[in-house]
């Protein structure tokens, strides 16, 4: 965590973790909130950080929603499409909890600040990932 002069950690952003540790954040979520067997997280809590709660364009996207820390939106490919909640940073870092799809994906890129990077991480989804865990061409 980055920390402010008052040594509180800074939650707003900034976090840093490894891609496996993004990618047991976002399974806790697709467990509803359970770790080994263990609830962590209320259930009504992770349900509501996965739903859409307020609608919200994010740079340059249209059409988005947000609920806690969780941005939505549809990947349509080959005429079909899937839900997902994700959770999104700098340089195109996201974690991806896809409503119907038993993953959760996590990006871990580094093109911090640069124009983008959005984009980029969506070309991903829809064109490579999406296509090879759906066994689709």
């Amino acid at each position: 965590w980055f920390y402010t002069p008052q040594n509180v950690a800074y939650t707003g952003g900034g976090i840093q973790l490894r891609a496996i540790d993004f990618a047991k954040y976002g399974q806790l979520y697709k467990n509803k909130g359970k770790w080994n067997g263990k609830q962590i997280l209320s259930e009504t809590w992770v349900e509501k950080s996965l739903s859409k709660q307020v609608s919200q364009d994010y740079e340059g996207v249209k059409g988005l929603h947000y609920g806690y820390v969780f941005w939505n939106k549809v990947y349509t490919v080959n005429e079909e499409d899937y839900e997902v909640s994700f959770a999104t940073g700098n340089g195109g870092n996201r974690i991806f909890i896809f409503k119907d799809i038993p993953f959760v994906i996590v990006i871990a890129a580094s093109a911090y600040n640069r124009p983008g990077s959005i984009a980029n991480v969506d070309n991903m989804m829809v064109d490579y990932i999406l296509p090879a865990i759906l066994g689709e061409k």
